[in-house]
């Protein structure tokens, strides 16, 4: 079972993300909260392994990533109303973000990885404004029943 202050951390970064367009570091949780910087630093890292697609960044205690976004630079740009402030986390993930932005357009522009070819998206809720080039599909290497499953310097 995941405690109140696990599931206000993991709301309040994505929140953050949002607002923002970056993670916030545990510090500011921690005043946020009024709790110590230790209890709010457990809590970052206890919310990342609770959730799917959220991790801190290697070696460190900061956010790295909380689906659907990044909170390091990724190729995935995102727009949200015209505004350019987000990374999206992989190109799956950031489907989801128009439903954490109700009303508001999305636009996703990356490059195939093969190509460099420019790629786009442009979403409202649930309907898809653009699509570019009409070509472009989503594939992952992954299995289904695998999802989860993260692969560690031991496997």
């Amino acid at each position: 079972m995941v405690s109140e202050l696990v599931q206000r951390t993991y709301t309040r970064v994505l929140e953050h993300l949002v607002e923002h367009g970056w993670a916030p570091h545990y510090t500011s949780l921690a005043a946020e909260f009024d709790i110590s910087t230790e209890t709010a630093r457990l809590a970052v890292n206890e919310a990342a392994e609770f959730a799917v697609g959220c991790w801190t960044s290697p070696g460190t205690d900061q956010v790295g990533s909380w689906a659907p976004f990044n909170s390091t630079p990724t190729h995935y740009r995102v727009s949200i109303d015209g505004e350019t402030k987000w990374f999206g986390q992989c190109g799956l993930e950031i489907n989801a973000i128009r439903w954490l932005v109700p009303g508001k357009e999305v636009l996703v522009e990356t490059r195939d990885l093969a190509t460099a070819e420019p790629i786009r998206v442009r979403y409202r809720d649930d309907e898809i404004l653009e699509i570019f080039p009409k070509t472009t599909v989503g594939h992952i290497n992954h299995p289904m029943w695998k999802w989860g499953e993260y692969p560690t310097p031991d496997n």
